[in-house]
């Protein structure tokens, strides 16, 4: 399992005792809840003051788990990260396995084009030009899910926002985090 693990630094050197803390770290909060689990990668970087530690898990073809955090100390931030990942794998692993299952019984996924646009007020753009500056494009997948799948999956990718087709009346649907702490959700009648 430890080579699936990558420990990284993003303009910070990384120390091989920090290193093996991660990957034992994250070893046994993973070994808890699951078999095995298809790649993680914990990144540090210096955050002006503190150093942040971001960390990616790919448990399954669609589910992902993410977390970050900011301490004074490489170690801390680690600690912060990590304990966020337990408390979002404990809070949602008996949906994750009974989600498991559904995907077992059905393909529910729908492909779709993911577009990066330059933002207008950060960049003069020619006031003429009739259509936006693409910087990117991508392919995504647009899965099919309940509303409180859906809302697992925004919490657990630490997203602001989740698109998603209702399971319930097979609309395309979106969440989104409010600015006063609440999830809006979207749900055009036609």
């Amino acid at each position: 399992m430890k080579n699936k693990i990558l420990v990284s630094g993003k303009q910070t050197k990384i120390g091989l005792s920090l290193k093996k803390y991660s990957i034992d770290s994250i070893t046994s909060t993973l070994n808890k809840y699951f078999q095995d689990f298809i790649s993680s990668s914990i990144l540090f970087s210096k955050d002006t003051f503190n150093f942040r530690c971001e960390i990616s898990i790919h448990l399954e073809k669609t589910i992902f788990i993410k977390s970050h955090s900011l301490s004074n100390d490489a170690y801390g931030a680690f600690n912060l990260a990590n304990e966020k990942i337990k408390k979002r794998i404990r809070r949602y692993h008996r949906k994750l396995t009974d989600h498991r299952a559904k995907l077992a019984k059905k393909d529910i996924e729908t492909n779709a084009s993911e577009y990066i646009i330059k933002n207008p007020e950060k960049v003069k753009i020619n006031i003429s030009e009739k259509e936006p500056v693409i910087i990117a494009e991508s392919e995504e997948i647009i899965k099919s899910l309940t509303v409180s799948e859906a809302i697992m999956l925004m919490d657990l990718n630490d997203q602001n926002a989740i698109f998603f087709k209702n399971t319930k009346n097979k609309r395309l649907n979106l969440l989104f985090k409010r600015s006063d702490g609440n999830i809006g959700w979207l749900d055009p009648k036609k």
